[in-house]
């Protein structure tokens, strides 16, 4: 925790004075929605945990793959671990909780990319592409499971709580892996066209990193993101509970 702490004060430390105190009042208020949020809506306590749980899924998936693949970055840097401290990233787990409790149709998040040495790994491209699309499949595996959960388990637990959990584990997941595909900068997406691209395309696209959030940010603000993404996803889920039920 000392640790996360410390890199959010580090990624703040050129904001002046004025503005952090506006941006803790404003924190304030959320903090205050989401303790409102957690006793009156307790749930979603619990899809937050799902969501942390996904994204962890997601990034350690990204390491396994490139440890079998012959890089053993991400293992040496402690990424293969399930302590969230060593993935979460300050404002990318900040802000899908607020997006849960704020109640927004389209919820993303990131965690800090795992560190990959590309010249390390085995078969070239091939590598490269297994690493990229390892994160989407994950999301996949995790959204069958929770179909599988939703079908042969949920009926013998009492409540609604379990089904509920297991249909978010669903479509969180879905829409993460349609998410992620985005060929945008650094989703898994550009990289995965990356590992096909040209050298010219491909030094472009690693280039635009640091720009991606921004894009993503408008594409969500326009309602491209809910209404294309958000709506792609919510259909591939009623497909696959279609084929289960």
């Amino acid at each position: 925790m000392r640790r996360f702490i410390e890199e959010l004060k580090y990624l703040n430390r050129g904001m002046g004075n004025s503005t952090k105190i506006i941006l803790a009042i404003i924190f304030g208020y959320f903090i205050f929605n989401i303790l409102g949020g957690v006793i009156f809506r307790p749930i979603m306590l619990l899809n937050i945990a799902v969501l942390i749980f996904s994204l962890l899924v997601h990034e350690i998936s990204h390491g396994l793959a490139a440890y079998f693949c012959g890089d053993t970055t991400a293992r040496d840097y402690g990424r293969l671990s399930f302590n969230p401290l060593h993935h979460l990233d300050p404002l990318g787990t900040i802000f899908p909780i607020i997006l849960i409790f704020l109640g927004s149709p389209f919820v993303f998040g990131w965690a800090k990319p795992v560190p990959i040495n590309y010249w390390r790994l085995k078969n070239g491209r091939t590598g490269e592409f297994l690493v990229a699309i390892a994160g989407v499949v994950s999301n996949i595996i995790l959204a069958l499971i929770g179909l599988l959960l939703l079908k042969y388990l949920a009926p013998f637990i009492h409540g609604r709580v379990f089904a509920s959990l297991c249909i978010y584990l669903i479509r969180l997941n879905i829409l993460l892996a349609v998410f992620n595909i985005l060929p945008i900068p650094p989703l898994d997406g550009s990289r995965v066209v990356a590992s096909m691209a040209g050298r010219e395309l491909r030094n472009t696209l690693f280039s635009l990193d640091q720009y991606g959030i921004f894009i993503i940010l408008i594409l969500n603000m326009v309602g491209i993101l809910d209404s294309v993404i958000g709506s792609l996803a919510e259909f591939l889920v009623k497909i696959l509970i279609g084929l289960v039920f």
